[in-house]
């Protein structure tokens, strides 16, 4: 029992959280602020518990809290109170408050004492703070437009509600700004989450984080890096998270439903080569499929030009950009399947004859076209999509059945030419795969 906090009589200081833990931590901080305006009773607390009960069975229980009495409920506490803190020093420290109206109070009267001010003075000093003090929904009628009421409140994320807030007219901002509290004019989480997600954050949340926090996240980078293509770096976070691997074993899949799940929840104000909301992440993710589907060799130099070390070099980064190809190649495929590339074509409906046409027809034409280059990545990268495009073709169509099937025999005869062993495995396994999923195909 000497271990006990209570038995010695020592205070208990928080443990220094890594940086994969504080990833976690602050990607769920949205929801916590919001819940904290909301009109439940304990929800925030509730929410906090949780999370911290997933702490826990992510990252298991820190050291100091091995052999102590009831260890669990006291780590979700000092959870909970990271949260609370951590919400609470930032909002602070944005509206310029001290910790403390007792503080501020002090520090008023040792100002006004030691400036010979009267008791008038010191009321003043305690009415100023007060009009500092932060409030999550006001009645007035001239703030309405950046004001969410408490319904709304509860659909919208603070990130969310600020970027509304941001979108209102400077004229009405000149008229109410002097009603308005400081924190109707910065979410007390861009100092404590928008300025720590960067791409590398983003690339681990992508199997850590749930597909709520990681749309939250990614509405912070939006808004801290704005451009006409914003999720791009998103995308390219989403790969390196598929790629992290030497090998080519992880599955796209799992990674590319999350966020699949996570652009559903994105804002009208988040917008992608002019598409918005939930469509502009699967936009953000066709462009960059089409970008990387082409193979372009590397620029051999010129003998008497380069050294061996520029020559190796140059080889170097030719067999790390055929890996890339084939990794993206395999998120194409895994998009397909997952029917990411039939969203937002034309304002057609997903389920519609001419959105799942289109959707393929630029799969269908990379896959054709593949076995025909000269390149042996490219014969990969083409079985792998030519795969995905089996696997979601319609049943009972005899004349795609036939094509796919001269396709595969064709491709079987490129396999016998692929020199490199990694490949010809990769090429074989994926053609049995879809050889496999061809006899599907037979039948209404």
């Amino acid at each position: 029992m000497s271990s006990d906090p209570r038995q010695s009589g020592q205070r208990r200081l928080p443990k220094s959280y890594s940086d994969q833990q504080l990833v976690f931590l602050k990607s769920h901080l949205p929801e916590f602020e919001r819940r904290t305006a909301g009109s439940v009773r304990g929800d925030a607390k509730k929410f906090a518990l949780e999370k911290a009960q997933d702490f826990i069975n992510t990252f298991g229980l820190p050291d100091e809290f091995i052999h102590v009495e009831e260890a669990e409920p006291r780590f979700k506490e000092q959870i909970y109170n990271w949260f609370k803190n951590t919400v609470g020093r930032t909002r602070r420290k944005l509206e310029g408050r001290p910790r403390s109206m007792k503080k501020a109070m002090e520090k008023a009267a040792n100002t006004n004492a030691i400036s010979g001010g009267g008791q008038n003075d010191a009321l003043n000093s305690w009415d100023t703070v007060n009009v500092a003090a932060p409030t999550y929904a006001q009645t007035s009628g001239t703030s309405q437009s950046a004001t969410a009421s408490p319904t709304q409140s509860n659909l919208l994320s603070p990130i969310q509600y600020e970027a509304v807030h941001r979108s209102a007219p400077m004229a009405n901002h000149r008229q109410t700004s002097h009603q308005q509290s400081p924190r109707q004019h910065h979410s007390s989480l861009e100092l404590a989450v928008n300025l720590q997600i960067t791409t590398a954050t983003l690339r681990d949340s992508f199997s850590q984080v749930d597909a709520s926090s990681l749309a939250s996240m990614i509405q912070s980078f939006v808004m801290s890096n704005p451009s006409t293509t914003p999720l791009t770096p998103v995308v390219n976070a989403l790969f390196e998270a598929v790629t992290t691997e030497l090998s080519f074993s992880r599955d796209p899949r799992a990674c590319l439903r999350r966020f699949l799940d996570a652009s559903t929840r994105f804002p009208p104000t988040i917008v992608h080569a002019g598409v918005s909301g939930p469509l502009a992440g699967p936009r953000a993710l066709q462009m960059l499929i089409r970008k990387n589907s082409i193979w372009f060799p590397s620029p051999s130099s010129a003998a008497s030009s380069s050294s061996i070390a520029d020559e190796m070099q140059r080889l170097a980064n030719d067999r790390q950009r055929k890996k890339e190809h084939i990794q993206w190649a395999r998120i194409h495929a895994a998009a397909l399947e997952l029917g990411m590339l039939n969203m937002g074509l034309s304002g057609q409906a997903e389920n519609s004859g001419y959105s799942y046409a289109m959707s393929r027809a630029f799969s269908e034409m990379m896959a054709r076209d593949a076995v025909w280059e000269e390149d042996e990545v490219e014969w990969v990268a083409g079985i792998y999509v030519l795969r995905a495009v089996i696997r979601t073709a319609m049943r009972g169509d005899q004349r795609k059945r036939d094509e796919y099937e001269e396709l595969l025999a064709t491709y079987e005869n490129r396999w016998k030419e692929i020199r490199d062993e990694t490949r010809q495995a990769m090429v074989a396994e994926a053609l049995l795969g879809a050889r496999e999923d061809l006899s599907q195909l037979d039948g209404p």
